[in-house]
């Protein structure tokens, strides 16, 4: 899902912390094709590097989830109406291929007869033409800020005062104190925007942070 959103990429390096009697080999038949393997495994006495070359998902394997999971998990639904707008097979598992597309939350009241901006280019509605295909027609998806060029030795507390500082405090954190770089999540395109704006200009143990849209954010919209 992290993928989705656009929070991480095929070269994010993937830790977890076990206890040592939580270390074992497994083996290769019994890994599935949405199993995530990790780069490092950190425990109390040692870290290891596991040097698994067995690819990564390379997002959300929709065959893998049900209709009672996706009602559970709101942003699924959002995340899989994006990606079905964008060509790509989102069957569930307990669904046929060549079903239709289902309506986003947006789109509970359109008439049937009405047209979606095209992905490809704005559409015509009138004497004026929108001026952006990310149109407010489109379902809440939650949306990605990059923050990169953190001095080094910054730790998550301070960039958490900065953004609460700032009013630009977002719903997830994801921190990658290693690679001198965060990734924010936030609500949806307009949220991610407005911390942006505030962030602007931003600086940290005196140095010049930057910080911009996630490179997958930037692409849905044609930046």
């Amino acid at each position: 899902m992290m993928v989705s959103m656009g929070a991480i990429g095929e070269d994010t390096i993937v830790v977890t912390a076990v206890h040592d009697c939580q270390v074992v080999d497994i083996p290769e038949e019994l890994l599935d094709d949405h199993d995530l393997t990790v780069d490092y495994i950190l425990t109390p006495t040692r870290v290891i590097k596991t040097g698994c070359k067995r690819p990564k998902p390379q997002g959300i394997l929709w065959h893998k989830i049900s209709h009672e999971m996706l009602a559970k998990i709101p942003v699924l639904k959002s995340l899989r109406y994006r990606e079905q707008r964008g060509g790509i097979d989102a069957f569930l598992k307990d669904e046929p291929p060549g079903a239709p597309v289902a309506s986003g939350p947006a789109s509970k009241n359109r008439p049937e007869n009405s047209q979606w901006p095209s992905e490809s280019g704005p559409v015509p509605t009138g004497p004026e033409k929108p001026s952006s295909v990310c149109t407010p027609d489109l379902p809440r998806v939650p949306a990605t800020v990059y923050v990169g060029n953190l001095p080094q030795g910054t730790r998550v507390s301070e960039l958490k005062d900065a953004l609460r500082a700032h009013d630009a405090l977002p719903a997830r954190l994801t921190w990658h104190g290693a690679q001198n770089q965060a990734f924010l999540s936030y609500s949806d395109r307009a949220a991610a925007d407005a911390a942006l704006s505030a962030l602007q200009g931003l600086s940290l143990r005196g140095g010049h942070v930057r910080v911009e849209l996630a490179r997958r954010e930037r692409q849905a919209c044609g930046g």
